[in-house]
């Protein structure tokens, strides 16, 4: 706001104060007279209270988490946002106009030696404050983008194995009750995420189809996808054992009998694993999905669909070959 407005609202704001304690306008006037004689060679701004709130969260921010939340972000997703930020803007105690390359630098090396965190996780938060930053350039908050100019963190990405057919069958093997190992079958069958696993109702499944409609997808979306004969034994033997208590598929075995959540079925994948010896977590079973799948000549946008990919660059993640596998290709083609 420029000078003469903002010292007009003040003037403004002055006058009807002094009202409350006088109605003589001459004495009004004298006094708003000697105001602007003691205000000559003084300058007054605004003070940005929408800017900068006491929390140290600035408006801004949630703006720009508004406007991911309204491009079908999942929650957990725009939550790691917000997480991200407000640590930067507690510990980096600048208006976000201010705020320079270096100071991005020393909080992401500070972040990294107090949090003892992997450059794997440094480099995400770096994108996410790039991100921000970028959204406040092409929204016109901002001129320049700060993180720009702050280089990308390499790290070695650490190689995914899949679990061979034998890791399946000893899981399998180790499940103590009918829910453990219907909930293995489910996800290695039909390869979807935890949290779409998590939000299934038994009248989302067509048994005759072998299929689920999942109404919890990322970005808001909703697909079908499809289980084997395994998998459909050993959701009828969980359901029939359990009863049919509530409408939710996977539910606590003690009464209430209260839908589980995402991270109460990763819980249950990784206590299986445990008994197996296997590091096992539900992505795991989804990128054993994606492999098999791959290696028995699905069709790279088949099963993108399956996997509810966006884009196909990221189902290409699971098109990597082995050594093993590199080998017997090269012996197809040369020998």
């Amino acid at each position: 706001m420029p000078y003469e407005n903002v010292y007009e609202h003040f003037r403004t704001v002055l006058s009807v104060n002094l009202l409350t304690v006088t109605e003589d306008h001459e004495q009004l006037k004298k006094i708003l007279e000697m105001v602007d004689i003691s205000m000559r060679g003084f300058e007054i701004q605004k003070k940005q209270m929408d800017i900068i709130p006491a929390s140290g969260f600035p408006e801004v921010a949630k703006c720009y988490l508004a406007s991911k939340g309204i491009s079908n972000l999942s929650k957990q997703t725009l939550k790691q946002y917000r997480y991200k930020l407000e640590h930067f803007f507690r510990t980096v105690t600048k208006c976000y106009t201010d705020i320079t390359a270096n100071d991005i630098r020393v909080y992401l090396l500070n972040f990294k030696q107090e949090r003892n965190a992997s450059d794997c996780y440094i480099d995400n938060v770096r994108i996410t404050l790039n991100s921000f930053f970028q959204w406040l350039v092409d929204n016109e908050y901002l001129n320049r983008n700060p993180c720009a100019k702050v280089d990308k963190i390499k790290y070695q990405t650490k190689k995914r194995e899949p679990l061979t057919t034998l890791n399946l069958e000893d899981m399998r093997w180790h499940c103590k009750d009918v829910r453990e190992k219907a909930l293995i079958d489910f996800l290695f069958s039909t390869g979807c995420r935890i949290s779409e696993c998590a939000g299934v109702m038994i009248s989302d499944i067509n048994w005759e189809k072998n299929s689920v409609h999942l109404r919890y997808c990322k970005g808001n979306k909703e697909r079908i996808v499809y289980f084997n004969d395994e998998a459909k034994v050993s959701l009828r033997s969980y359901i029939e054992k359990r009863g049919y208590i509530s409408n939710a598929l996977w539910t606590s075995s003690k009464s209430p009998h209260q839908q589980l959540k995402s991270h109460a079925l990763e819980n249950i994948v990784a206590n299986v694993g445990k008994r197996t010896g296997i590091h096992a977590y539900p992505h795991k079973l989804r990128h054993t999905f994606a492999t098999i799948g791959l290696r028995n000549g699905m069709p790279l946008e088949k099963l993108q669909s399956l996997l509810g990919h966006t884009n196909p660059q990221t189902t290409l993640i699971y098109a990597k070959l082995n050594d093993e596998q590199m080998k017997m290709e090269h012996q197809k083609a040369f020998c």
